[in-house]
């Protein structure tokens, strides 16, 4: 990147969260973005860098104080939206005023139905916005750039994504799949109410049936591939604080052979840095190698017509506010890889 190259300004709505607390991480590391301006209704007034706890022993910390949303002013390139889903909307008139784009990591702006919209994010219906929205998955989806907000995919979306994309694409699978989802316990954010003593040591069914990203996976599949699956969808809760494994179960069509579902994959992602196909004999995807890194892993392993799909995030980051700089970095020119993780962060074993 050449060094009198502007620094793209930014905003993070929603900084005080799991989700914000990283993007923040990650944005003041990159060279292309400087962050100007972080909200939270919480902790106005506040150092940034006194709140986060990986930025107390910093020697030299930042002037940047928590604001509040509503003192969003000037001109942005972008602005990040962590905020808790259904609160963008209320806002995201004036928000855009602001900014070149609003990169928006919530589920507020997944799905078109309006029926499934009601259901599940009344408030998009509510508070109405003519600056369009694009969905982007940044493996899979075209720059748009006629649309002011970029919708990111769910966490346990996107990662049953990478799972069902190759089969789905190339046709391999009859229409009928389904997949669970196992995650940590950050996905539920800050305000969740489970107890630690009800959490850790135990593994349980969270949603069976009813999950907003059921609808979010089958659109997505349908808008960019032209398919139509059916969806079982059910997530459960893992005794970790981060991390998810996606696992879809499908049946192949007639004469369709382990060879063409490894062919799948490697054509799938063979250009995609953040991807990483492991082969049936190689190893499986596992949450421990991916966490604290923007890389998902990816295995397919089958057995007569019978399908099982993996992959492994981890949700704060390739769920999350690692694909939200990812889009960004693409959206702005910059290399794909540029200011994400590329090593784990904890301790091996």
């Amino acid at each position: 990147m050449s060094g009198e190259a502007r620094l793209k300004r930014v905003a993070i709505l929603g900084g005080s969260g799991f989700t914000g607390a990283e993007l923040y991480r990650l944005l003041r590391k990159h060279p292309g973005f400087d962050v100007a301006f972080i909200s939270s209704e919480s902790n106005a007034g506040l150092p940034v860098d006194k709140y986060y706890a990986a930025s107390v022993h910093k020697k030299k910390i930042s002037s940047l104080k928590f604001s509040r949303a509503s003192e969003l002013e000037g001109h942005y390139d972008a602005v990040f939206s962590c905020l808790p889903t259904g609160e963008l909307p209320k806002i995201i008139a004036r928000v855009a005023e602001h900014a070149d784009y609003v990169f928006n990591v919530s589920g507020d702006y997944r799905i078109t139905d309006t029926e499934l919209l009601q259901r599940h994010y009344p408030e998009t219906l509510k508070h109405a916005f003519e600056g369009g929205w694009h969905y982007f998955v940044p493996e899979f989806s075209e720059i748009d750039r006629t649309k002011k907000v970029i919708n990111l995919p769910g966490c346990m979306a996107v990662a049953t994504l990478y799972t069902l994309y190759p089969l789905v694409a190339h046709g391999l699978i009859e229409d009928r799949v389904i997949t669970d989802a196992k995650t940590g316990s950050s996905g539920g954010g800050k305000s969740t109410k489970e107890h630690h003593a009800e959490r850790t040591n135990n593994f349980r069914a969270f949603k069976l049936h009813g999950h907003r990203h059921k609808p979010e996976i089958e659109q997505a599949l349908s808008d960019q591939l032209g398919r139509t699956v059916s969806l079982q969808f059910s997530v459960f809760s893992l005794d970790l604080p981060r991390g998810i494994m996606a696992t879809s179960y499908s049946l192949l069509k007639e004469g369709v052979t382990a060879v063409d579902v490894r062919k799948a994959f490697y054509s799938a992602y063979a250009d995609k840095p953040f991807v990483h196909y492991i082969p049936s004999g190689n190893g499986a995807p596992m949450i421990k190698t991916v966490n604290g890194t923007n890389f998902a892993e990816t295995g397919a392993y089958v057995e007569g017509r019978n399908c099982v799909s993996l992959a492994a995030i981890d949700n704060l980051l390739k769920g999350a506010a690692g694909q939200a700089v990812q889009a960004a970095n693409l959206y702005f020119g910059f290399p794909e890889e540029e200011g994400l993780p590329q090593e784990g962060e904890g301790a091996w074993p």
